[in-house]
């Protein structure tokens, strides 16, 4: 029995007497033979007609409470579903390319949907599986300095810089690998991942994407300098190519922003810088440095950012990925059943969504495909 019924009991039993006197005095002739006195009732059988019938009212009370939350999910299932699944673990994972491979020249995406695995432990029958997010492309870069400064003698000649409005500017130095030099990289754009466990990263987000008036890349000897707008620094990860969690066409698409945010606020902390192009045919050695120019201070961050603060060639991955589960043997008698993807490693993975459900039939050729309850498609059922 529901614990709950017996709090259900005895405000139906109170709610009873209250208003079974009150009644009684306000229609006496009526009510007179209930016997309600007050708060209590002198003859025993009423007492216990009473205590009946607030017994069957606790238990419809409990029932029609009951319904709402499976209300709730019925409506949650066909306006926003993805709230009913459960939240994969997610994470930032950082590729390394081997430094030595010149084949990088031209770049090495690695798509979206690339699955991930990791190695086996001891005992263990199961590799953990992540697809990454979005495309990331692998160049034969590191970086090796990073300074956040506040002053700017090397760029009062710098056309189209006006060093008055200037405050802050952070300063990235990137070193090629393999023995290549700059202009033998078709590098056009390149993307950062801001990394680390204190606040220095969201500040850096914000100084990059809110606070950015210019962008200057040059070589290290600072011979010549080419301006970039700051447009050219953009956020990534908003986009629907790029998402984490699947979402359907009914769904909002900020909802999902949302929820990857609370879920890894870590996955927004990439800052993508492009137009490097023509700056990058330029250079014939194999360092470069590009200068973002800020219009405001944010002191938390001066003489606290180094190259530790950055990170190339990550991308967010997520551990969601699809699997046709085991058959199910349909009984007449039972009309629910447990989705199990792998019978005999049953802890080993969970079920995030149905996708599709193929019904089998005697013959080989037999096939039924069923829809979700709440599908529009009539046509097809």
């Amino acid at each position: 029995m529901d614990p709950r019924i017996l709090k259900y009991y005895n405000r139906e039993l109170q709610y009873i007497r209250e208003m079974g006197g009150e009644f009684a005095k306000e229609f006496p002739k009526v009510a007179g033979r209930l016997g309600l006195d007050g708060f209590d009732c002198a003859d025993p059988y009423v007492e216990r007609l009473l205590e009946g019938f607030a017994f069957l009212a606790a238990r419809i009370q409990l029932k029609l409470d009951s319904e709402f939350p499976r209300f709730t999910q019925h409506l949650l299932e066909m306006t926003y579903p993805h709230y009913l699944c459960p939240t994969p673990s997610m994470a930032v994972v950082c590729l390394q390319p081997d430094r030595a491979e010149g084949a990088l020249a031209d770049g090495f995406v690695v798509k979206r949907g690339t699955i991930l695995r990791s190695q086996l432990g001891k005992g263990d029958q199961t590799a953990c599986e992540y697809r990454v997010s979005q495309d990331t492309t692998l160049w034969p870069l590191q970086i090796v300095e990073a300074e956040y400064f506040s002053h700017f003698q090397d760029f009062t000649n710098v056309p189209r810089i006006d060093v008055r409005r200037l405050k802050a500017g952070l300063r990235i130095r990137l070193r090629t690998t393999a023995g290549l030099t700059f202009d033998k990289i078709s590098l056009s754009s390149l993307r950062l991942f801001l990394r680390g466990t204190d606040q220095r990263p969201m500040r850096l987000y914000e100084q990059l994407i809110q606070n950015s008036v210019a962008v200057v890349v040059r070589p290290p000897a600072k011979t010549w300098n080419e301006v970039l707008p700051a447009s050219r620094i953009q956020g990534v990860g908003f986009e629907d190519d790029e998402a984490l969690l699947p979402f359907g066409a009914r769904s909002f698409q900020g909802y999902r922003l949302l929820h990857e945010y609370f879920a890894l606020p870590e996955r927004f902390l990439f800052a993508e810088i492009g137009g490097l192009g023509p700056a990058v045919r330029r250079t014939s050695g194999s360092e470069l440095e590009i200068v973002v120019l800020f219009d405001r201070s944010d002191p938390v961050l001066e003489n606290a950012v180094d190259a530790n603060e950055f990170a190339l060639h990550c991308t967010p991955a997520i551990n969601l990925f699809q699997r046709r589960c085991d058959r199910i043997h349909l009984e007449s008698s039972v009309y629910e059943y447990l989705v199990v993807p792998d019978r005999t490693r049953p802890l080993d993975f969970e079920v995030y969504l149905p996708l599709a459900v193929t019904g089998h039939g005697t013959a080989a050729e037999d096939e039924r495909e069923f829809l979700a309850f709440y599908s529009a498609a009539e046509s097809t059922r």
